[in-house]
């Protein structure tokens, strides 16, 4: 029988009746079933929430029991003793409880201590119990429960018997599913569902393993129609599987691709290193975002060449180590160059972040070959990573100038590095405290043993008290200055600093670090600074002794100014008088005297110049000795030999005076305590090259020796030594300044001579003087007859004391001058002022109230400009003969002034020869 011809797809199924909802088997099974199930359930339930109501009464009552045996013990002392907050405490802290409802306590009176219930929850059980203290009833006790638990606890159970018999009801459905599923319901649904396989075009045999025959038969005659059809399109169902697998596999294979793809962007995107690749000219074919932080972007430099971007100075190292890679093994490994600097080729937009000014990148690159015909590697390009090392460059450079900078200021200060280690005691230390402490490597490996034996036990301690300070926290830095014997056996000066700079894992201190630094120098040099400083501070002293010296020279010069011109007056009026003139000659000599010792403080306060002069020294010694005696003990014997006519010397009287005065006051300092022989000897004497102790410098020829001998204690050479140096003293503290034989040293020099100390301990010393000798005194010195020149000029006498006015003005009447005096600048200025043309000389003193004497000068002068003037001054820092020249002062005498001095400078300032006569 002919198969019939399948339809079309096209075709379309004849209509199938609407299926109307009915009863079905399997239905109908299942609801008896569950009825059954939820009788028993139900009667299950019903029992077992009765029992457990039974169960939580009883639970209820034995809770109220133990309750109230609690609190009955709790109360029995509280009630005894009436303790009511006691009583309060217990029943408020049980009260919490919330199964208690209600809760009373009273004594055996009735008396309520605590009484508490809560509104509206119903109570379950009520208990009231005495509370007994022996056999004594102290007290009794009401305690209620209420049934919101226990109701809870039925709540629960009865949810319980729902959720079961829900459960039960769940899993009884499910088990008739099955059985209904595996007997009746599977096998229709298998035909079923094989008769809509077959209308889909699915022909393969199934086996049905159907309990009813008739089922069954169906199936095989299903099958039967089915295999017939399906060698029909067996063929294409395979060509159509083949199809769909290439698909998958190609999907699958896109899909891994843009997968590896966007992992690849995302790596690239977030590493800071630039990743790059070049054709096999060189120029750009890819480069990563990062390329935008130096002022480009990747777009800009595809297809340009990368040496545009590369500093001219790295051009050919670049070319061939990172794009010259045609062997197929070569490759280019952290290559530094600087590229991406503003010295590069490229345009960039004003609003595009500016690049660096000379990045530094750190390369590496490899060759990219793809392989050709036979096996043959062809080099296509070049692909590498470039990472920016700027800041690591400018980094490693500030810490290279730091180090430097650090090894400048160690070389520039000394100072030596050490490292101690605090728990082995180990010193390691750079080579300059080699230099610095002098030893070796081997003679350091004691540590703080090396320091404790080159120190003092003093010092030690002192090292040793601040070093443990410092490593038990409680000072901030080991610092101490210190002494050390060097290797030579000298003592030095250190100065250290120190730190601990590392700590073990327990907190205790393990390594300090500290500098070191030869400080002798400096110690020196203080010491030196204290020695000048003392120096200074004396010299303050003799700077305000001599201020003050001054002052008094200044008011002693106007007393020897009156004294000196009323007896040269005397001497002018009593010619013929012969003992008055012996008388007032006296007072004169005595007068010159006084004056050359007001210019000897003068000189020695720097304040006036000595004033050599052709004289007899033995006249100025005898003087002093008989000065001397008074002022020595009288257990001093003073013996002199001083013969006169030895030889003429050029010098100062006054300074000779003082020299000899402080070696004989120095003589008798020697022999205060035990008394003694002084001796002042003048001798004459031949020096030459050959003779003893004169010195290289002394010249040859005739000398006077003058000889200052004690018997005193004598000196050490040591003190021998220093006895000429200022400041030098072995006198008690306020006995001496240690300037006396330095003056006399300066003295003696200044005149040409030699001073030399002879000294033995416990016999005395002598100190011997030498001056040289005038060969030709005659042509040296030119005497000149005492003469006073006369004028009869106008003349204005100006001076604040009026004794030296008076004095003044006679003088200058006796040498017939017409003078007019005044004691103030201000009063003689007035009356010039009255009559300039009236005066043709004015003489004033320099230091005035009010007015000084170049001040006089000057408003003189402006009036009437050639008007002589000359100013006398005993004393004053503001006038000098340079000063008082470039004033328009014609002269300037020192008080005091005598007449011939004061007749001789008035005819000279005149310019106008005297009269010829002389008083």
């Amino acid at each position: 029988m002919p198969l019939a011809t399948p339809k079309k797809d096209t075709e379309q199924l004849p209509p199938q009746p609407e299926s109307r909802p009915g009863r079905t088997l399997s239905r109908d099974l299942i609801v008896s079933i569950i009825l059954v199930v939820a009788v028993v359930f139900a009667m299950v339930v019903s029992f077992t929430y009765g029992y457990m109501s039974h169960k939580a009464e009883v639970q209820s009552a034995e809770t109220l029991k133990s309750f109230s045996d609690y609190l009955k013990n709790s109360l029995e002392l509280s009630l005894w003793n009436i303790d009511e907050e006691g009583i309060q405490k217990i029943c408020n802290s049980f009260f919490e409880n919330s199964l208690v409802e209600k809760l009373k306590v009273m004594d055996h009176e009735g008396t309520v201590f605590f009484e508490k219930h809560r509104e509206g929850l119903a109570r379950v059980a009520e208990k009231k119990t005495p509370i007994m203290h022996g056999e004594m009833v102290v007290g009794y006790l009401e305690i209620a429960l209420h049934q919101q638990g226990f109701r809870e606890n039925q709540r629960q159970l009865m949810w319980f018997s729902l959720i079961t018999l829900a459960a039960v009801t769940m899993v009884l459905l499910v088990t008739l599913r099955i059985v209904l599923k595996v007997f009746l319901i599977s096998p229709l649904n298998q035909l079923i569902q094989r008769t809509e396989q077959i209308s889909q075009g699915e022909y393969d045999f199934v086996e049905f393993q159907a309990p009813q025959q008739e089922i069954r038969t169906i199936a095989s005659r299903f099958n039967a129609m089915a295999d017939r059809i399906r060698r029909r399109e067996r063929s294409l169902k395979e060509v159509n599987q083949r199809l769909e697998k290439e698909i998958v596999e190609h999907r699958d294979a896109e899909s891994a691709l843009l997968s590896s793809q966007q992992e690849l962007d995302s790596i690239i995107r977030s590493t800071p290193d630039v990743i790059y690749r070049l054709d096999t000219m060189g120029r750009f074919t890819f480069v990563s975002e990062a390329i935008r932080r130096y002022g480009v972007t990747p777009e800009e430099l595809i297809g340009k060449s990368f040496l545009e971007y590369i500093h001219t100075d790295d051009w050919e190292i670049a070319r061939f180590r990172i794009n010259e890679r045609r062997t197929g093994s070569r490759s280019t490994q952290r290559l530094a160059i600087h590229a991406f600097g503003d010295y590069s080729n490229r345009n960039t937009d004003d609003n595009q972040r500016k690049a660096k000014v000379d990045p530094v990148f750190l390369v590496d690159a490899e060759g990219l070959y793809v392989s050709g015909e036979s096996g043959v590697q062809v080099f296509v390009g070049t692909q590498g990573i470039a990472r920016d090392i700027t800041e690591h460059r400018e980094m490693e450079s500030a810490r290279k100038e730091s180090e430097d900078r650090l090894l400048l200021a160690l070389d520039v200060s000394g100072a030596g590095i050490w490292q101690l280690d605090l728990k082995a005691g180990l010193f390691r230390v750079d080579e300059r405290i080699y230099t610095l402490l002098g030893y070796n490597e081997s003679d350091l490996v004691d540590g703080l043993g090396f320091i404790r034996e080159r120190t003092s036990p003093e010092t030690w301690k002192e090292i040793e008290l601040k070093f443990n300070r410092h490593v038990a926290g409680r000072a901030p830095m080991f610092d101490h200055e210190f002494k050390l014997i060097s290797s030579q056996g000298q003592w030095k000066w250190f100065h250290t600093k120190a730190k601990v700079v590392r700590y073990d894992k327990d907190g205790r201190p393990e390594t300090m670090v500290g500098i070191i630094i030869d400080t002798s120098e400096r110690k020196e040099y203080e010491a030196e600074r204290e020695h000048l400083e003392l120096k200074l501070q004396q010299a303050q002293k003799m700077e305000a002794i001599g201020t003050l010296a001054g002052g008094i020279a200044h008011d002693f010069n106007n007393i020897l100014g009156a004294i000196l011109g009323y007896s040269q007056l005397t001497q002018m009026h009593t010619v013929d008088n012969p003992r008055v003139q012996g008388y007032v000659g006296n007072i004169f000599k005595a007068s010159e005297r006084a004056k050359g010792l007001v210019e000897q403080i003068l000189t020695f306060t720097r304040q006036g110049k000595s004033q050599k002069m052709p004289c007899d020294i033995a006249i100025v010694l005898k003087e002093v000795v008989k000065l001397l005696r008074a002022s020595i003990p009288s257990t001093i014997e003073i013996a002199q030999t001083i013969p006169s006519n030895l030889g003429t010397v050029m010098a100062d009287q006054t300074q000779i005076h003082q020299v000899l005065m402080n070696l004989c006051t120095n003589a008798a300092h020697a022999m205060e305590a035990r008394g003694g022989k002084l001796t002042v000897t003048l001798e004459s004497c031949l020096m030459d090259k050959g003779s003893v102790a004169t010195g290289d410098d002394l010249l040859s020829g005739r000398y006077l020796q003058l000889s200052v001998r004690d018997t005193g204690a004598g000196m050490e050479k040591a003190v021998v030594d220093r006895i000429f140096e200022p400041y030098f003293t072995t006198k008690a503290v306020g006995e001496g300044t240690g300037m006396g034989l330095a003056t006399v040293h300066g003295i003696v020099n200044d005149h040409g001579g030699r001073i030399f100390v002879e000294s033995v301990p416990g016999k005395g010393s002598v100190f011997r003087v030498l001056f040289p000798v005038l060969e030709n005194p005659a042509e040296v010195v030119s005497s000149q007859p005492v003469s006073y020149p006369r004028g009869t000029e106008r003349i204005l006498f100006v001076d604040d004391e009026e004794l030296l006015v008076e004095v003044g003005v006679e003088m200058l009447k006796d040498l017939g001058y017409d003078a007019r005096g005044s004691t103030r600048a201000s009063q003689a200025l007035e009356t010039f002022m009255a009559r300039p043309d009236g005066f043709d000389l004015v003489i004033t003193d320099m230091t005035m109230p009010g007015m000084t004497g170049d001040q006089l000068a000057a408003q003189i002068l402006h009036h009437r400009p050639d008007i002589p003037i000359i100013i006398c001054t005993g004393f004053s820092k503001r006038i000098s003969s340079e000063l008082a020249s470039s004033l328009g002062i014609r002269a300037l005498l020192m008080k005091p002034v005598t007449v011939q001095e004061l007749s001789r400078t008035i005819r000279d300032v005149l310019g106008q020869p005297d009269d010829g006569k002389a008083a």
